[in-house]
C-alpha cells in the first residue's frame, strides 16, 4: 500500500492513526489526534519541513535562544521534527549512530517547554493539551506513528529480515509482535536473557 497524494490525505492518515492509538491503548485527546494527522499531513506533502541536516541540540540551542512566539515555534518544530524522524526513520538515525533515547528526551523535552510557553500565549494556548500528551507519552505516540508508517510500507521478504535482524539485537517486545504479525514467531534461544 503507498500513500496517494490526494484531497483527503488528512482522512487518510487520520484513519491509520485513530487505528494505531486504539491498538496500542494510548488515550490521546481529540486535540493531540487532530495535532497529529495535521503534523503527518504536512509532513507527506512536504518533506523539507524535517529538518533532518541540523542536529537537535543545536535546532535546540537555537529555541532557547529566541524569544517570544519564534521560540515556542522553534520548540513545535524540534519536537514535532524528532517524533516524525523516529516514527518513520528510525533506521536512518541508527545508522548515524542516533540513540532512540536522545531523540526521545529532546522531543519530549522540546513539547514539554512548548507547553509551559503556550500558557503565556493566547494563539498558542489550544495546542497545550496536545504538548503536554506529546511530551508524556512521546515514545508512546513515535510508536503509534510507526504503526502508522508500515502500513504504507509494501511487505518484502527483506523488510521481514531487518525487522527479525533488529529484534535479534534489541529484544524489542514490540518488535516481535509486528514479526508475529507477519508470520515469523521469534524466540529467546535458553543461553541467553533479552532485556
Amino acid at each position: 500500500m503507498t500513500i496517494e497524494m490526494s484531497a483527503d490525505v488528512r482522512g487518510w492518515f487520520r484513519e491509520r492513526l485513530v487505528a494505531a492509538l486504539e491498538e496500542r491503548g494510548i488515550p490521546a485527546s481529540a486535540t493531540t489526534r487532530l495535532y497529529l494527522v495535521e503534523l503527518l499531513s504536512s509532513f507527506a506533502r512536504d518533506g523539507s519541513r524535517a529538518r533532518l541536516g541540523r542536529p537537535l541540540a543545536l535546532q535546540l540551542a537555537d529555541a532557547v535562544e529566541a524569544e517570544g512566539p519564534e521560540r515556542i515555534r522553534l520548540l513545535r518544530q524540534l519536537g514535532d521534527t524528532a517524533l516524525y524522524v523516529l516514527g518513520f526513520f528510525e533506521d536512518h538515525l541508527e545508522r548515524r549512530g542516533v540513540s532512540r533515547s536522545y531523540v526521545v528526551a529532546m522531543g519530549g523535552r522540546a513539547y514539554s517547554s512548548a507547553e509551559s510557553l503556550a500558557a503565556h500565549s493566547p494563539s498558542e494556548a489550544p495546542r497545550r493539551v496536545a504538548y503536554a500528551e506529546l511530551a508524556d507519552g512521546f515514545e508512546a505516540y513515535v510508536e503509534a506513528i510507526d504503526e502508522v508508517r508500515e502500513s504504507t510500507a509494501l511487505r518484502t521478504p527483506q523488510d521481514i529480515v531487518k525487522l527479525y535482524d533488529k529484534w535479534k539485537r534489541t529484544g524489542s517486545p514490540r518488535l516481535a509482535k509486528r514479526l508475529q504479525k507477519e508470520g515469523v514467531f521469534p524466540t529467546v534461544p535458553a543461553s541467553r536473557t533479552l532485556h
